[in-house]
């Protein structure tokens, strides 16, 4: 492992893995990172904004690359990959562990300098739920968020600078937000979805449970194959979806999905980790690998930017 601290992160990861699989009452909007998690990740930091759509406080996390700053970097802009967490509900500071394995991957020259936002996705996480007055993450997040993200940052502000990337709630909104979104987005990374449920959800026309029911087609089965059906000829794009081999939970609907995308034209990366439960060692294992995804996207898609004003290292040459 790269990570020059990782016993300490690995520690803090062993005590994050139970807020991917589970609720983790009880639920705020802000949820500041702590000093251990500050000082792992330079260029990290958290920030809050009031809402309009909820009228709170919403708290987010930015972290900029180590040459953002730099006055010789002044007009240039950089892409974004914005993380969605796993678990319900809510918390910005879920991902901040893997931070410091993407500085790892910029600073070895494996991902092109970018601004990462991680976000609160609140009560159920990156999801609207009709009928809950405070459970609009989606539109906190595409409404407000990415807005906010490209008019205080020196961002490249369109689908071609930015990336979507979750795991296991975070991966169902990937797809969800993703294919519901084309337009906001070059690519996704789909990590350990819950597929199952999400058929489940399409096959009762937005049931989850008894107390938890969205928008009929408001699941990542159906939005995907509008997608492809509508939108994807306007709006390619790459992606890559992940999962543990058979001790990870979510295995089976996962690889359904795989067929499910070969099925309707899509293509996809298809990874499985061997020897691989769900949970958050899953993304340190793949690290790498997703950073080589999102480098070589981001670069395919930026090569015709004006070289002053997006970077370009030595993985892009």
């Amino acid at each position: 492992m790269k990570c020059p601290h990782f016993v300490a992160l690995w520690f803090l990861l062993c005590l994050q893995l139970p807020s991917i699989a589970q609720d983790k009452p009880p639920f705020s909007w802000v949820n500041p990172l702590t000093q251990q998690e500050l000082e792992a990740a330079p260029g990290l930091n958290h920030h809050t904004f009031k809402s309009k759509i909820i009228g709170k406080e919403v708290g987010y996390c930015v972290f900029l690359p180590p040459d953002y700053h730099d006055p010789i970097n002044s007009q240039r802009r950089y892409p974004v990959v914005y993380m969605l967490h796993g678990g319900r509900p809510g918390d910005e500071s879920k991902f901040a562990g893997l931070l410091p394995y993407m500085l790892d991957e910029i600073n070895d020259g494996g991902l092109i300098p970018a601004i990462m936002v991680l976000n609160n996705g609140g009560p159920v996480s990156h999801y609207n739920v009709p009928g809950r007055a405070e459970a609009l993450g989606k539109d906190l997040f595409i409404q407000e968020l990415i807005p906010l993200i490209d008019t205080q940052y020196r961002t490249i502000a369109d689908r071609s600078g930015r990336a979507l990337s979750g795991y296991s709630q975070g991966g169902r909104a990937t797809a969800r937000i993703g294919f519901g979104h084309p337009e906001l987005f070059s690519q996704l990374v789909i990590g350990s979805p819950g597929a199952t449920t999400e058929k489940l959800i399409q096959d009762t026309g937005g049931i989850e449970s008894e107390h938890l029911v969205f928008a009929k087609g408001d699941d990542m089965w159906t939005l995907a194959e509008i997608y492809a059906d509508q939108y994807q000829e306007k709006y390619p794009i790459e992606i890559f979806l992940h999962v543990g081999d058979a001790l990870d939970s979510n295995h089976g609907g996962t690889a359904a999905y795989d067929a499910f995308l070969t099925q309707l034209g899509l293509p996809h990366d298809f990874v499985v980790l061997s020897n691989q439960k769900h949970g958050f060692s899953a993304i340190v294992r793949l690290n790498p690998a997703i950073a080589a995804f999102h480098n070589s996207v981001f670069v395919k898609h930026l090569k015709s930017q004006n070289p002053l004003t997006v970077y370009t290292n030595k993985v892009a040459h």
